[in-house]
């Protein structure tokens, strides 16, 4: 059976006139006291763990409450919030050249790729070139253009040696004649970065009637705030993930949707896999490459968001090396730690991953989000909204929030996870 493994319930949907739970409705529910079990079971998943994460880590646990403030949470003064982003020069490339180079030209012209869209920027006349493969010591002569530089040869103990196509060209230092000038200036430009805070609302309305019924269960009002207050973090949740960043002011009011964390990776060519590509069920070597490249940039301990799919592999995988947190120091949820030997994972089980994404597996450095809310416009239940002459109750709650993403190549995504 596909996920989820219930049927979807019937909604009351529509405008706040028309989708009024009525005592008729609790009647249709068989909830008006009648002879029946006086519990009220939901099938809902109830877990928000991204939120949960970003709105709690700082937090202390003294035994019965929460105490301090989320690290990983602030205001912002404008739905649209900014921050900046700056890299280390890169110091790799590949050559890129389907007949390679000959051991004879000298300076020699190389034609270059694997360092993003102008690839020879970030060498600099003068940088020391080692092939990885020939073992030659090179130094930049002059940089043609985006995609070419031309090298001196053999500066070093070993001869001109031809290089062929995806050759590794690793930049290990620079060379400078004696009462020389400064060298050439090749610096990073500093990329300024936006996102939005996105307005979520959630409706609660009853009749008056229906507010003050005697309900199996408890009275109603209180019941629909517990359930609806869960949707509205879920929904955030969900934008957290699969938002996509867009600001429309063309249409009447301003109307904007906060971009999540699967655009962000796709978008900034952070490490992605295909699980699937191999054709078969992920392997434990294919899981050991995710690790391997999702550890390369950043923290040494990182979060890995899992699917039911991807979690039950992992189990399988690593029986006896998850050690799970007690739930009142993990935040209220199931943590696993599993120490690999690229770093530590902290699993946690994301019981949204479902349907067409439940075979996904984001690793994520924490310290690269941020959970954002417009001044006094974090999550609140507004009371009472209804116009004066309504016979009922209606409440909200309301949220304006966004994520806030930075450097994307310290997280990874994995996908198409198969058992």
């Amino acid at each position: 059976m596909a996920y989820p493994y219930y049927t979807e319930p019937t909604h009351i949907a529509g405008s706040t006139s028309s989708a009024v739970k009525t005592t008729k409705v609790g009647s249709d529910e068989g909830r008006l006291i009648v002879d029946a079990v006086d519990k009220i079971m939901l099938l809902e998943p109830n877990k928000h763990p991204l939120v949960s994460l970003l709105t709690s880590v700082g937090k202390v646990y003294d035994g019965k409450s929460w105490k301090g403030a989320g690290l990983l949470k602030a205001s912002t003064g404008n739905p649209e919030f900014n921050w900046f982003e700056d890299f280390y020069g890169g110091r790799y490339a590949t050559v890129n050249m389907g007949g390679g180079y000959n051991n004879t030209d000298d300076p020699v012209t190389i034609d270059v790729d694997g360092a993003g869209i102008k690839s020879a920027r970030i060498f600099t006349v003068g940088d020391v070139v080692k092939n990885a493969v020939s073992g030659e010591n090179m130094i930049v002569a002059s940089i043609a253009d985006d995609d070419t530089i031309t090298c001196t040869r053999a500066f070093g103990s070993t001869v001109a040696t031809a290089g062929v196509d995806d050759d590794g060209l690793f930049i290990i230092g620079n060379v400078n004649e004696e009462n020389a000038g400064a060298r050439n200036v090749n610096m990073t430009q500093i990329a300024k970065k936006t996102n939005y805070t996105q307005i979520f609302k959630e409706t609660i309305t009853v009749s008056g009637t229906q507010r003050e019924a005697n309900l199996y269960g408890g009275k109603d009002l209180p019941f629909l705030r517990a359930k609806h207050g869960t949707q509205h973090a879920l929904d955030i949740e969900r934008a957290f993930w699969f938002g996509e960043a867009k600001e429309d002011v063309v249409t009447g009011h301003p109307k904007r949707a906060t971009g999540g964390v699967l655009e962000y990776i796709l978008s900034e060519g952070a490490y992605t896999q295909d699980a699937s590509a191999g054709g078969a069920a992920l392997t434990v070597s294919e899981l050991n490459t995710f690790f391997r490249e999702g550890f390369t940039y950043g923290s040494d301990s990182k979060y890995l968001f899992a699917s039911g799919v991807l979690l039950q592999i992992i189990n399988e995988y690593a029986r006896g090396q998850i050690q799970m947190k007690p739930l009142a120091k993990s935040y209220g949820m199931q943590i696993g730690t599993w120490v690999t030997a690229f770093g530590t994972v902290h699993i946690v089980h994301n019981p949204l991953f479902v349907q067409a994404y439940s075979g996904i597996g984001f690793l994520l450095d924490l310290d690269c989000f941020r959970y954002r809310y417009m001044n006094n416009r974090d999550t609140r239940l507004e009371l009472n909204v209804q116009a004066p002459d309504v016979d009922g109750q209606i409440d909200q709650y309301i949220t304006e929030c966004g994520l806030e993403r930075k450097q994307a190549a310290k997280n990874a995504y994995l996908y198409d996870v198969t058992t």
